[in-house]
């Protein structure tokens, strides 16, 4: 079958000392769409068509790749058989809404755009039109989530009686870095959020414990540039529920800031009534992989236990034994050889899904979850109006 023509949108050509953003249409997708022959990159929309024979250039893209500087124009969305988008939060649906009017296969990713009222007008929008659609929710193909969810569909923990997540976020706290300075503004939308599927009746309660950031820039050693910026989004996120497909209870408490030394920054257990599983990882951004998303190394010899990467564990109650699961490998695991950085493995494994005709993760699947975060800032909001 011939490739498919991907249409991509934010591949900047800026210098990382001119760019603002976290680079991740270049980091997650390029290189994967470079290296697959089932993917070519055939146009680029930048702000400008100039920025985009930038970024082509900067990318070493083949000199046929067309370039355009606004979504409203018809070649781009005549010439190829996917749009990808993946600029900021906030120009999402601007930027893909003539593609969808025009019925092509889009790809944003997550979230859809700022609220859940644009996500179900983008979901709508893509309906009317037939398109087939694809949300940046790759999380669902991480090698080690997958793994817990197929032991316990093995019973090897038996009936879920329940589970805890804790996590730390590495931003968060006192200071925010100059390149996501709009991680500070709720009405952006690029947040940390919660999502999943609960049975009604689940309980949030969110804190905006820094109130004003400074911003500073790693590039300088940490000089602040920007002194007391205001901040609208909560740091401390707590949440409890039980889930729709089970009705096992849960509890997540997510914040911001640094990990306490020495400790995972992320850990999810899921007691069941034959054993147990846990999960820890030295990031809580699961969905992005880690270049440590094996088993940490341990030296018999000397003892050393190397740098603290994520680990599965099963405890067998009836046995008493501790076992440590290894998810499976496959091609799109970080590579350094293959210019695969850690934030390319689940981006790979969607996109092969996608091509494949499998199960992906659509608009009308990321509506849901946009509601769930909508509930929750109804709630922080209900909350904050009381103390007024």
């Amino acid at each position: 079958m011939a490739p498919i023509k991907v249409g991509l949108i934010g591949l900047s050509g800026a210098p990382p000392d001119k760019y603002e953003g976290v680079s991740w249409t270049p980091s997650a997708h390029l290189p994967y769409l470079l290296a697959s022959p089932h993917y070519e990159i055939v146009a680029l929309l930048n702000t400008s068509i100039s920025s985009g024979k930038v970024a082509a250039a900067r990318y070493n893209l083949p000199e046929s790749t067309k370039t355009y500087e606004n979504p409203e124009g018809k070649p781009i969305s005549a010439y190829v058989d996917l749009v990808v988008c993946s600029v900021r939060v906030d120009s999402h649906f601007n930027t893909v809404k003539p593609s969808l009017e025009a019925g092509k296969a889009v790809f944003v990713e997550w979230p859809l755009d700022k609220n859940v009222h644009l996500a179900k007008e983008m979901s709508s929008l893509a309906s009317k039109h037939d398109c087939r659609t694809i949300v940046g929710l790759q999380a669902s193909y991480d090698p080690v989530l997958r793994l817990l969810k197929k032991t316990i569909e093995e019973g090897r923990i038996g009936k879920v009686l329940g589970s805890s997540i804790w996590g730390s976020q590495g931003n968060g706290g006192e200071t925010e870095v100059k390149n996501v300075r709009y991680f500070l503004d709720r009405e952006v939308g690029g947040n940390l959020v919660i999502l999943g599927e609960f049975e009604p009746g689940w309980q949030s309660l969110m804190s905006n414990r820094h109130e004003f950031k400074d911003i500073i820039d790693p590039a300088k050693g940490g000089e602040v540039v920007e002194k007391g910026k205001r901040n609208t989004v909560p740091d401390q996120i707590m949440f409890q529920a039980t889930t729709e497909k089970d009705d096992s209870p849960v509890s997540i408490h997510l914040r911001g800031g640094a990990t306490f030394p020495g400790t995972p920054a992320f850990e999810w257990r899921i007691q069941g009534s034959k054993g147990e599983l846990r999960l820890t990882s030295s990031s809580a951004n699961l969905n992005l992989g880690r270049p440590d998303m094996k088993v940490q190394t341990w030296d018999k010899g000397t003892g050393v236990v190397g740098r603290p990467g994520t680990k599965v564990e099963l405890w067998d109650q009836g046995t008493g034994n501790v076992e440590v699961l290894e998810p499976e490998e496959d091609e799109w695991d970080a590579n350094e050889e293959k210019g695969f950085v850690f934030a390319v493995g689940n981006i790979a494994r969607l996109y092969e899904a996608y091509r494949k005709g499998e199960w992906i993760p659509d608009f009308e699947w990321g509506v849901k979850r946009h509601q769930l975060i909508e509930d929750m800032w109804q709630a922080f909001d209900e909350a904050e109006a009381k103390k007024v």
